[in-house]
């Protein structure tokens, strides 16, 4: 049996309704979290990573750092890069160790065109582990985003200058 197109739609919408459901459920998961804590300094991350060890990283700053960057592979799913942009940097704050906020970093600079940024990322990501299919479904990404710039940057050009020969 074939899905037709409307079934295949109405299948999306309802899914996309349970991402946007995530969501809300991860924000009170946030809320509910950041208020276990009334000291509000202890869930701020010591100022010098140069000294920071992955042991220094609080359960409660971990846990919050896995549920913000889970919103943000939500936001990235909803194509909403500032957001998701937003989500795993806010991540990053919690638990600079956070491969995988790291990694929805990643996705969210290429989705709003911050190639180069994610590609400095990337390449930190890269060298714990270089054959993961997921790092290089991403460089093919920025691959392709590169070369539409290209194009458009091309087409841009060629249009300038047909318009100074016409100005002639």
């Amino acid at each position: 049996m074939t899905t037709t197109s409307s079934e295949f739609d109405a299948k999306r919408e309802q899914g996309m309704k349970h991402k946007d459901a995530a969501l809300r459920e991860y924000y009170n998961a946030l809320l509910f979290l950041r208020g276990l804590n009334n000291d509000v300094m202890a869930t701020v991350v010591p100022k010098d990573p140069e000294n920071l060890e992955e042991g220094d990283i609080t359960e409660l700053n971990k846990d919050l750092s896995v549920i913000q960057a889970n919103m943000a592979a939500c936001h990235v799913r909803l194509n909403r890069s500032t957001r998701a942009v937003q989500c795993a940097q806010d991540a990053l704050k919690s638990n600079p160790f956070n491969k995988k906020a790291k990694f929805r970093l990643v996705q969210g600079y290429i989705r709003e065109g911050s190639l180069t940024k994610a590609e400095k990322l990337l390449d930190e990501l890269e060298k714990d582990s270089p054959n993961d299919a997921a790092f290089a479904a991403e460089r093919r990404n920025i691959a392709t985003k590169e070369a539409e710039a290209e194009k458009k940057q091309r087409r841009e050009l060629a249009g300038m200058f047909d318009r100074a020969r016409n100005d002639d």
